[in-house]
């Protein structure tokens, strides 16, 4: 539209200086070497603009003559471009495909057409070294890499990569945090060197950087409130073992504030106060957490943290449990932990009376045990049979697990060993069981498999 009005212009202009002439008779005049040459002025107009386009064309077409060699050789630079681009994302999704005989061919066409290019082709080179196997070959190149500004981060990546498969945490972490200060906000690397300092027990570190990942959603804020625990929990535990007393209970405090009712870090603070002669703390410390997740490593605890003065009195200690009781009375695991309490002490009616509270959906492995103490004691040998195969066939007891590898262990700790997955350890029942739990109805899975075919 605006082209068409663009030359409409040009031609109404034209229109009007022709008329404007005409309308302005006259002659030109040429006396020259004897010659005499007199024209009416429009002609002699019309005769220079024929002059000047002709001048116009001669000089355009001596210019394209002038600039064909230059002509020939973009067009020819262009054709190995595009054949090189082309190579290039063929030599790319054959690393992707693992066809290391295609990569290694459109690796060598990639360098043919594109020989100044110190970008992809250098890093398709090594992604086709690493697929066949040539690792020297493939850090040399990525190092080249790290000479091009524009393509630095693509060798630090591969850098990083290949270190990280090669197992050498130290130099990963190096890797992962240059990767950092080039691209200090990125996700993946923050969560990268996060991890990387955790293997290196680097804990200070780790905990900045965790401050930071969730500050660029690396990880959610539940995530990192769990995973900050764990990490004070490993600092305390390392004071501990170092004699670091004091620095441990700052650790232990620090955890028990984040979470209050977490087991692994009450059995740490309340240990640490009753070794250092603060029993009322160790007491309150067990009470507050029992309010809100009883559980069966603190039954041991709080039983040495009984009256010294009566220890030795049956009918105290099992005050003592129910006193604890009584912060969660309709609890199956408090009404175990006082049911077991009484079979220690041989106060078989107290310990029958206890499990009979147990509601039938809570029991599980352990208070089918715990009755088949309580017949034994009861000389019912019989009934103690019965009750061991109830347990036998009955659901298992929660265990600390591996999330990862399914391993039991008999306490929490931060890392999982020997396989070093960190804050992976839950309280919950053995893998098989979990998943066999976690597994939907039949016929549901069978209508879903159904609907999905539709």
């Amino acid at each position: 539209m605006l082209r068409a009005l663009w030359f409409a212009v040009k031609i109404g202009l034209f229109v009007a200086v022709a008329v404007w002439v005409a309308n302005r008779p006259g002659v030109v005049e040429l006396n020259w070497l004897g010659y005499a040459v007199r024209a009416h002025v429009g002609l002699v107009l019309l005769a220079l603009l024929f002059l000047l386009a002709a001048a116009l064309f001669l000089h355009r077409l001596l210019w394209n003559i002038i600039s064909l060699p230059k002509f020939l050789r973009r067009r020819a630079e262009r054709k190995r471009q595009d054949k090189g681009y082309k190579a290039l994302i063929l030599g790319l999704s054959a690393v992707a495909a693992g066809d290391v005989k295609l990569a290694a061919y459109q690796t060598q066409r990639t360098r043919k057409f594109l020989p100044k290019d110190k970008g992809l082709p250098v890093l398709l080179a090594a992604q086709s070294a690493r697929l066949r196997g040539d690792d020297n070959e493939a850090q040399e190149l990525f190092e080249q890499l790290l000479k091009n500004k524009d393509a630095a981060f693509l060798g630090l990546r591969g850098l990083l990569t290949a270190s990280v498969e090669k197992g050498n945490t130290a130099e990963s972490l190096e890797f992962a945090r240059k990767a950092l200060a080039m691209h200090p906000k990125q996700p993946w690397i923050l969560r990268m060197v996060y991890r990387l300092q955790l293997r290196e027990g680097q804990w200070d570190m780790a905990e900045k950087t965790l401050r930071k990942a969730v500050r660029y959603e690396a990880f959610t804020k539940e995530q990192a409130r769990s995973d900050k625990l764990a990490v004070f929990l490993q600092q305390g535990d390392e004071c501990l073992l170092a004699g670091l007393k004091s620095q441990a209970l700052k650790k232990f405090k620090q955890a028990h504030r984040l979470n209050p009712a977490f087991v692994p870090t009450a059995l740490r603070l309340a240990g640490l106060h009753q070794k250092e002669g603060r029993r009322r703390s160790a007491v309150s410390v067990i009470e507050g957490v029992w309010k809100e997740s009883p559980h069966p490593e603190l039954a041991p605890l709080w039983g040495s943290l009984a009256p010294q003065n009566k220890a030795d009195d049956s009918a105290v200690r099992l005050r003592w449990f129910e006193r604890l009781m009584a912060f969660k009375p309709e609890n199956a695991e408090s009404q175990m932990a006082v049911a077991q309490e009484a079979l220690n002490e041989g106060l078989w009616g107290e310990a029958q009376r206890y499990l009979t509270l147990v509601d039938e959906e809570s029991a599980n492995a352990r208070f089918y045990r715990l009755q088949a103490r309580l017949a034994e004691g009861l000389q019912q040998p019989e009934e103690a049979r019965r009750w061991l195969e109830k347990a036998a066939d009955a659901p298992p007891d929660r265990v600390w697990t591996c999330q990862e590898t399914g391993r039991i262990y008999d306490h929490w700790s931060s890392v999982a060993v020997p396989h070093g997955a960190f804050n992976s350890i839950v309280w919950d029942f053995p893998q098989p069981y979990a998943m066999e739990r976690a597994l939907p109805d039949r016929t549901e899975l069978l209508i879903t498999a159904s609907a999905a075919t539709k």
